[in-house]
């Protein structure tokens, strides 16, 4: 499905001369409808392994190869085509919703960027309300007016609108009750079971990661251990 190949990332420090290496030629694979989890502690480059698939930094070197495509080649406006098919779910979902506009239209602002029309999408945002446990009423309220687990399903939906083949989940579930994180995660696999999807889970939890994930993959200091 998508694949990591030598990949590495190096900031630079303004107070140290030298660079810090963030990844240190990172190699795996994330197969066909597969769960894969990076887990490791904060600062291990978990997130930037993100980033740079979803093409929002450049590794220094290596390739990240989808459909036969090297995305780390590609430019803004070459890898457009390709940002519908991967996308984003993280820890914060309120940042995704402007807290002046009602739900219902932020969570169709993502098919303007791809040119979709609303009218073809219609069933699908309420297929996947029901999918997601979710009463369509809620798409008249705004953000500071639902729960934590409720605006967490409605940036799940806000992704899905698109069909993505790749979910990123940078720390899902981490911000949720440990009740609501087990029903996000239950509602996910669902939904990745019923799509033909793939999941990038990326967490630090060791007993969400064995509960949820098909294969694991640890990082420490920007590299790969057993």
């Amino acid at each position: 499905m998508i694949e990591l190949m030598n990949i590495s990332k190096t900031y630079s420090n303004r107070f140290r001369a030298n660079k810090k290496l963030v990844l240190d030629h990172i190699n795996f694979l994330l197969e066909s409808e597969e769960i894969l989890a990076l887990m490791g502690p904060s600062g291990c480059g978990k997130t930037t392994i993100a980033r740079l698939i979803l093409g929002l930094e450049k590794a220094d070197s290596g390739s990240i190869v989808y459909n036969s495509v090297d995305l780390s080649k590609l430019n803004k406006k070459e890898f457009k085509p390709y940002r519908k098919d991967i996308q984003l779910i993280s820890q914060k979902p309120s940042s995704f919703f402007d807290p002046s506009i009602k739900l219902g239209k932020s969570i169709i602002e993502p098919l303007k960027n791809f040119n979709i029309i609303l009218k073809d999408k219609e069933n699908r945002i309420e297929e996947l309300l029901n999918d997601l446990k979710l009463d369509n009423t809620i798409l008249k309220r705004y953000p500071h007016q639902v729960s934590g687990g409720e605006i967490q399903r409605l940036s799940i939906l806000r992704a899905l609108l698109l069909e993505p083949k790749i979910l990123i989940l940078d720390e899902a579930t981490s911000m949720l009750d440990i009740s609501v994180q087990a029903q996000i995660l239950y509602l996910l696999k669902e939904i990745k079971n019923k799509n033909n999807m793939s999941y990038l889970f990326i967490s630090h939890d060791k007993e969400v990661v064995n509960l949820f994930a098909d294969r694991v993959i640890k990082l420490k200091e920007g590299k790969i251990y057993d």
